[in-house]
């Protein structure tokens, strides 16, 4: 059985021409502290996770966001396979300050990871089920399939003192997209006495089919985007206990010629658990 307490950090940017110079548009959500709770059993993780105290950052500079998480993770003959949806409601404009209550974004996916090296398990890196008493450094490979995007709801996403009337695509009110594609990278993890630090990297393209909606009309586009996947972890980990502090860094982007969305979802997490012993 464990516990985690963290946070979601989910800004996204968006990029467009202004004449000779480009604008960049910052936004950011408010957030809460998340407590799991959760239990795992050799294939079977079930983690529970809810909001505890109330947003952290003013409510007069950054409004009231709301966010709603589900993740479910298994292994099934050597894949490790994890589930996840993110939804935030609720943002703020950096550079000018403005409040979008309405603005919204949702991340909802599918990923498969194949490790190489057969000892390198999923369960013993983030301690839940074991730890690890040697190093390990293996190639893997990570399916992925991913649906996300932001809009404002009844409204441009650009505020209109910052639309260009001759770029429709600065007075969106949606964006989204659907990508699938594989990312190769590679995995990590070492244990001495009692301390683990372990995680990986990748990178790789994806299929991506995009879409941009306006009042006006909308337009669907096909191509290629970069995915690059990161997370490492580190803590300690005795038979019975273990402490871990856990980082997941998850890198979106949609480009429309000029136009550049990218979203960056950041999770950091202090994870503790025990152990019980199998009975013989």
């Amino acid at each position: 059985m464990y516990a985690d307490l963290g946070y979601n950090v989910n800004p996204f940017r968006i990029a467009y021409p202004s004449g000779s110079q480009t604008t960049t548009l910052a936004y950011k959500n408010n957030f809460s502290p998340f407590l799991g709770l959760g239990f795992a059993y050799k294939w079977f993780h079930l983690r529970l996770g809810f909001p505890v105290i109330g947003n952290l950052r003013p409510n007069n500079k950054f409004g009231k966001t709301t966010q709603y998480n589900f993740a479910y993770d298994f292994t099934y003959k050597r894949v490790w396979y994890d589930l996840e949806f993110k939804s935030t409601f609720g943002y703020a404009l950096k550079q000018p300050k403005v409040i979008l209550p309405d603005a919204y974004s949702v991340n909802v996916m599918t990923n498969a990871w194949y490790f190489g090296n057969p000892d390198f398990q999923i369960n013993g890196l983030l301690g839940k089920g074991a730890h690890y008493t040697q190093q390990i450094l293996t190639w893997y490979v990570k399916g992925s399939m991913n649906y996300f995007g932001s809009g404002n709801r009844g409204e441009a996403l650009i505020p209109n003192s910052l639309q260009i009337p001759q770029q429709a695509l600065t007075t969106i009110t949606r964006l989204q997209a659907f990508d699938f594609g594989a990312t190769p990278g590679v995995a990590y993890v070492n244990r001495k006495k009692n301390w683990q630090i372990g995680g990986w990297a990748g990178v790789g393209p994806v299929v991506q089919f995009k879409e941009y909606q306006t009042e006006a009309f909308s337009q669907i586009r096909m191509g290629l985007a970069p995915r690059f996947d990161l997370r490492l972890m580190g803590g300690y980990s005795s038979g019975e206990k273990f402490f871990f502090i856990v980082t997941d860094f998850d890198n979106k982007s949609i480009r429309f010629d000029d136009f550049r969305y990218r979203q960056v979802y950041f999770a950091l997490k202090f994870v503790a658990g025990y152990r019980f012993k199998e009975k013989e």
